[in-house]
């Protein structure tokens, strides 16, 4: 009885860590992206004011462009705001990424790396959305101002 549990146990554990890998096959291969209303329009320079209103973001760059599957760059400029209005960059700033997808309840196995290159501009890689679907990526800023935004992109393959 008890090797049974742990069989069925292990098998289930090895099942769990399979579904977080890219080379599944159990990963759909396409995913149908005209019917999805909560994506974002992808555009170099897309601007998010952030949940708190204190930081303005703008997605510059994403390597690929549009975002794809597999590993992804983004250079993302983030500026303080007062009053509504954008002012200098953010230096500095200790944050996070994070890749999920909300429709299957599961992010990414692989964490993103966070560089400063001066000036407000940071760059995220890999930003790894390793299967078609829905994919929100949520950065968050914390310190002497904190934020966060969402950026939301649907990859059809």
């Amino acid at each position: 009885m008890h090797r049974l549990i742990l069989l069925t146990g292990f098998a289930g554990l090895v099942g769990c860590g399979s579904s977080m890998n890219a080379d599944d096959e159990s990963i759909p291969a396409t995913y149908d992206c005209t019917k999805e209303t909560r994506a974002d329009q992808f555009s170099d320079g897309l601007p998010k004011v952030g949940d708190a209103q204190a930081l303005d973001f703008k997605l510059m760059t994403a390597v690929p462009s549009p975002p794809a599957r597999g590993n992804n760059t983004w250079t993302v400029q983030i500026n303080a705001m007062s009053s509504g209005v954008v002012g200098a960059g953010v230096v500095g700033a200790s944050m996070t990424a994070t890749p999920f997808m909300p429709d299957h309840q599961h992010g990414s196995p692989i964490e993103v790396v966070i560089t400063d290159k001066g000036g407000g501009l940071y760059e995220l890689s890999p930003v790894n959305l390793w299967m078609p679907g829905l994919w929100q990526t949520t950065i968050e800023v914390s310190g002497p101002t904190s934020d966060s935004v969402v950026y939301s992109f649907c990859l059809s393959q």
